[in-house]
């Protein structure tokens, strides 16, 4: 291109007559000068248009044009995007919506299924309901034959041995005259006088109550409830077996009553009666275990001061039933309970000692109850709460009695050593 406008200035071959530009004179100054002269009209000329192309870019094409269209281009995707966007925010609020209503509706079902107790389990709640009531009464019995044994160690007033020490052994011989005498004990050979003790035996109304006061098996070991609740005697035979049964077995020989206000001042006298008194610590001691058990056997109400029940708590109904599956016959539950004498509308309750051994071994012997752990976890999880309540229960029977043991075999060995602590004390002069 170049060469072509450098063409435009050298003079035509007509006018050189043909010759070559070296025969023209100065051809090549002009030739020279031409070409710089196209080359700077070049550089103008293509500056200039690209200053007004650049000029075009940036005024007309670029504000005009471009930036309109990149802003409309713009406004549209944003526009786009946002409605994109929402149609995603849609999808999740709905995820979220559904997964909540699947969630609701898992846990109104699961509700439903955890918060429908079995019948098997509600049993717990039936069959224990007066099982703390009976528990009290017999805390509270075995306080009772506490203080009354305490009564007829120290002498107090209407006790049979208040007076003097023979007075009780003489109530208690016609106790057992009238009670619990045997005729047949002593060797008796029929047609043969003076054998046996037919001679002071008055015939018993009850012969089952031979010998029951000096026989703990058949009055207590084998009784699962005791018709006692104190402080109102209804008049029942246990009463009287439990106190003649506690009598032979503890202070056979009662603190003798030479003491009184006269010389109770004397020293060697205030001496010897706090001797007496040590003697009687000692023993309700060694009662004391007697008095608990025989308390967690006594009814669990019937009327005592303790008992607030209005109406039948049908406790030995619910328990019944509990043997009833066992096999047992409706005869023989209230044998089974110790409360035979009773009719069945009787308020009264079986011991805290029956109550507990039905709930904590009874029910164990029954298939159904491994049969209805096939239930719900909920359900399987109430029964563990209940069967670890019942569990607490016996751990806290046993160590109560293990309590009562290590006290009475402290007292035990501090009375087997206290003739080695009197010697020594001799010894070292201090008496």
């Amino acid at each position: 291109m170049v060469v072509l406008l450098c063409g435009l200035f050298v003079p035509p071959a007509s006018a050189c007559g043909g010759c070559s530009p070296g025969d023209v004179p100065g051809a090549e100054a002009i030739i020279s000068a031409n070409h710089a002269k196209g080359r700077t009209d070049i550089n103008t000329h293509t500056s200039k248009e690209f200053t007004r192309l650049r000029n075009w870019w940036t005024t007309v094409f670029l504000r005009e044009q471009v930036v309109p269209a990149l802003q409309r281009f713009t406004e549209q995707m944003s526009a786009v995007a946002m409605h994109q966007t929402m149609i995603i925010g849609t999808f999740l609020d709905a995820k979220n919506q559904l997964e909540t209503q699947r969630l609701f509706q898992e846990l109104q079902v699961q509700a439903h299924k955890d918060y429908q107790p079995s019948t098997s389990f509600c049993a717990f709640g039936t069959n224990v309901r007066s099982l703390a009531h009976s528990e009290a009464v017999g805390r509270y019995n075995a306080l009772a034959l506490s203080r009354r044994q305490m009564a007829r160690h120290l002498g107090q007033v209407s006790m049979a041995g208040a007076r003097d020490a023979s007075d009780d052994k003489r109530a208690r011989w016609q106790q057992f005259v009238e009670h619990y005498c045997d005729p047949w004990d002593n060797f008796r050979e029929v047609g043969k006088a003076n054998t046996g003790l037919s001679s002071i035996c008055r015939a018993p109304a009850e012969p089952d109550r031979v010998n029951l006061d000096i026989d703990y098996t058949r009055l207590i070991e084998n009784r699962r409830t005791l018709e006692m609740s104190f402080p109102n005697f209804n008049g029942a035979p246990d009463e009287l077996d439990v106190m003649s049964l506690g009598n032979n077995l503890y202070g056979h020989d009662i603190l003798f009553r030479e003491i009184n206000e006269d010389n109770i001042k004397d020293p060697d006298m205030s001496h010897l009666y706090l001797s007496l008194r040590a003697v009687a610590a000692k023993r309700s001691v060694a009662e004391n275990s007697f008095n608990a058990i025989v308390g967690m056997k006594t009814l669990g109400s019937a009327g005592g001061a303790l008992d607030v029940v209005t109406g039948p708590t049908n406790t030995s109904e619910f328990l019944g039933a509990i043997l009833r599956e066992l096999g047992i016959p409706e005869a023989e539950i209230a044998e089974y309970f110790g409360l035979k004498r009773y009719a069945p509308g009787d308020i009264v309750d079986p011991s805290y000692y029956a109550q507990l051994e039905i709930l904590a071994k009874k029910i164990y012997q029954n298939p159904d109850f491994y049969a209805n752990l096939y239930d719900t976890p909920a359900n399987v999880e109430r029964k563990s709460a209940a069967l670890k309540a019942i569990d607490l229960m016996l751990d806290r029977a046993i160590y109560e009695s293990q309590i009562r043991q290590e006290m009475s075999l402290s007292v035990l060995l501090s009375s087997k050593l206290n003739a080695s602590f009197e010697d020594i004390n001799k010894n070292l002069g201090t008496e």
